[in-house]
């Protein structure tokens, strides 16, 4: 009969324990998830920001052979079309791929300039990345690249 006494509220300790336990891997579960949904848009506006600078350097290298007097006018076109406030004519599912990168900026610069070498930086804002920051986040992405010269 002493063991019987001994033991009494052993079982109750045991269940607040296994209770603590799962409470913190269930917390730690729901981080892991919102960490992941955070990198996930990063994933996503990473590749749109991919796809803006490809799509740049298709634009001048369709005009390879006119890039010295065109670059301003293929740059001021290619910002233009990736602008979400001026992108009315485009459809649906495009416009809410320009809408992705909030508060976007591209620049490109040609470090040197006896080759055709350029280098093009997309920043923007990315609001999601704000949860654990009283701040939103800037992102930016750099491209490098170098188009030939033209064959006259």
């Amino acid at each position: 009969m002493k063991n019987q006494k001994i033991q009494q509220g052993f079982t109750l300790l045991e269940a607040l324990i296994a209770m603590f336990i799962t409470a913190s891997a269930l917390l730690g579960l729901g981080l892991l998830h919102l960490k992941s949904v955070q990198q996930s848009q990063l994933a996503t506006q990473r590749t749109i920001a991919n796809i803006q600078a490809n799509d740049l350097v298709d634009r001048m290298w369709a005009n390879v052979c006119s890039l010295s007097t065109q670059q301003a006018g293929i740059i001021t076109s290619w910002q233009g079309r990736w602008d979400p406030t001026t992108a009315g004519t485009l459809a649906s599912n495009q416009s809410a791929m320009h809408q992705l990168l909030n508060s976007w900026q591209g620049t490109v610069t040609q470090p040197d300039t006896t080759k055709q070498r350029y280098q093009v930086v997309i920043t923007w804002t990315n609001a999601k990345a704000a949860w654990y920051s009283s701040t939103a986040q800037t992102q930016s992405f750099t491209y490098n690249f170098t188009l030939p010269t033209c064959a006259s």
